[in-house]
């Protein structure tokens, strides 16, 4: 399958082309993202445990540690993502600037990087946390302003500081396109995880529900972390003129034939 070609693009482009990219190295994708997953899966499983023990005696009441659980899951699991989308970018990168996808080199390349994504991680989180409190509307603004940091920071080898500056100049002007793109392909995957999450839980094991729930994540995820890797691209296209970059780069690079 040809890759798709550097342009811009409407959102439901840019998630049609994610899911092209995503048909043609399914396989390696879904590797990357079950290695990314892991953590996560035995740390729910493991440390974290069944939810239903923090019901109360009685009904509709749950004990203070409810709460404790429910903060350092969100906490863990949007540190996980962070770290899933990173891995997954460089092996979107790779093949969308029409090289070869490279697993092993797509992990070495983002491992070094880890810390600067896991505290921009943070950092983002706890800045939607607070604007999710002061209602709505300022998440609107807070996500596209910081949508291409972990890009940034693994692709061009920023740092944390420097990718939020960068990523708030990306999304001038270009907010409510970001905002589509990402509601859409958000939609999407919340609808498959959701669905097969509800069917899980019919079987009332704790143990079977999270491991179907963390299979239907890393098959479904990458096509996510795909559409923000294409989406900073097309951020770079119509803002920087990189699609012209490449183009005249390939073309300095072609030896001239001779006369």
């Amino acid at each position: 399958m040809p890759v798709p070609s550097l342009r811009p693009r409407s959102p439901s482009e840019i998630v049609d082309a994610a899911f092209q990219l995503l048909r043609a190295h399914y396989g390696a994708f879904v590797t990357c993202s079950a290695i990314a997953y892991a953590p996560i899966l035995l740390l729910r499983l493991v440390v974290l445990g069944d939810p239903t023990r923090f019901l109360g005696q009685e009904p509709g009441t749950v004990t203070p540690d409810f709460w404790w659980y429910t903060g350092s899951g969100l906490l863990v699991s949007w540190l996980t993502f962070s770290l899933m989308s990173a891995v997954l970018q460089v092996c979107t990168s790779q093949v969308y600037l029409g090289g070869e996808m490279d697993v092993g080199a797509a992990v070495r390349e983002a491992l070094p990087r880890t810390p600067q994504v896991i505290v921009t991680a943070v950092i983002r989180f706890v800045v939607m946390m607070i604007a999710l409190m002061l209602l709505l509307f300022p998440v609107l603004y807070v996500v596209p302003l910081l949508f291409a940091v972990t890009p940034v920071i693994i692709i061009e080898r920023r740092g944390i500081w420097t990718a939020m500056r960068r990523s708030a100049f990306l999304s001038r002007g270009r907010k409510w396109h970001i905002l589509n793109t990402l509601g859409l392909v958000a939609i999407i995957y919340y609808l498959l995880v959701i669905g097969f999450s509800v069917v899980a839980s019919i079987f009332g094991n704790f143990v079977v529900a999270t491991v179907v729930s963390a299979a239907v994540t890393v098959l479904v995820y990458p096509v996510v972390a795909i559409a923000e890797t294409l989406l900073y691209y097309d951020a770079r296209i119509q803002s920087e003129g990189l699609d012209i970059e490449l183009m005249t780069g390939a073309l300095d690079a072609t030896p001239a034939r001779p006369a």
